[in-house]
C-alpha cells in the first residue's frame, strides 16, 4: 500500500497568484515556504533556512533581495529550488530555472511546473486513475522539460514516503517485541 496515499494525491503547490502580494523578509519566506512544503519533510531535516536562501543568491540562483525583501519570483524559485534539490545537483536546478525563465513568463513557468508536479504524484500514486503523461505528449520542449523534473520531484517524494512508512513500522515492531 502506497504510504499517506489520501495526502499525497490532495496535495497542492501553492500557485503564483497565491503567493502574497507584498514583499516579505526572509524568515517570513523561510515560514511561507516550510509551511507550503511541509510534506516535502523528512524527519527533521529542515527544508529551507537563511544560510540556504543566502547561499542560493550568493550563487545566482536567485536574485538578491530588494532591500531585504523578497518577492513572488523570489518565492517561485525558492520553491522549485526546494522541491528539487534532494535529487539534483543546485547546478541542475539554476539551468532549470534559467530555462523557465526564457521559455515563460515566471508565472505561467512556475504555474505549468506546480501543475506537472501534483499531476506526475497522482499519476505515480494511482495510475490506473491518472494515466502517465510522457514527454513525448508534452507538446513542446519546453512543457516536456518541466515534465521531466516535475517527474523526478514526484517520484522521490513518493519513495520517501514509502521509507518513512518502513521507519514507522519498524519502530513499532521493534517496540512491541521489547514489551
Amino acid at each position: 500500500m502506497i504510504p499517506k496515499t489520501e495526502e499525497l494525491i490532495n496535495f497542492r503547490l501553492p500557485r503564483y497568484e497565491e503567493f502574497p502580494v507584498f514583499e516579505l523578509y526572509i524568515d517570513q519566506v523561510i515560514s511561507f515556504i516550510s509551511e507550503s512544503l511541509s510534506v516535502f519533510n523528512r524527519g527533521d531535516e529542515v527544508i529551507i533556512t537563511q544560510a540556504m536562501i543566502n547561499n542560493y543568491v550568493k550563487n545566482g540562483v536567485i536574485p538578491a533581495p530588494i532591500k531585504k525583501k523578497y518577492n513572488r519570483e523570489h518565492l517561485a524559485k525558492l520553491v522549485v529550488i526546494c522541491v528539487s534539490k534532494r535529487m539534483l545537483p543546485l547546478s541542475y536546478i539554476s539551468e532549470a530555472i534559467m530555462l523557465m525563465s526564457r521559455f515563460f513568463e515566471i508565472e505561467e513557468g512556475y504555474n505549468i511546473f506546480c501543475d506537472e508536479v501534483e499531476y506526475e504524484i497522482k499519476s505515480t500514486v494511482k495510475p490506473e486513475k491518472y494515466p502517465v503523461r510522457t514527454i513525448a505528449e508534452a507538446g513542446s520542449n519546453k512543457v516536456g522539460a518541466m515534465r521531466s523534473l516535475a517527474s523526478v520531484v514526484a517520484k522521490t517524494l513518493v519513495f520517501d514516503k514509502f521509507i518513512e512508512q518502513r521507519r514507522r513500522l519498524s519502530a513499532v515492531a521493534e517496540r512491541l517485541l521489547k514489551n
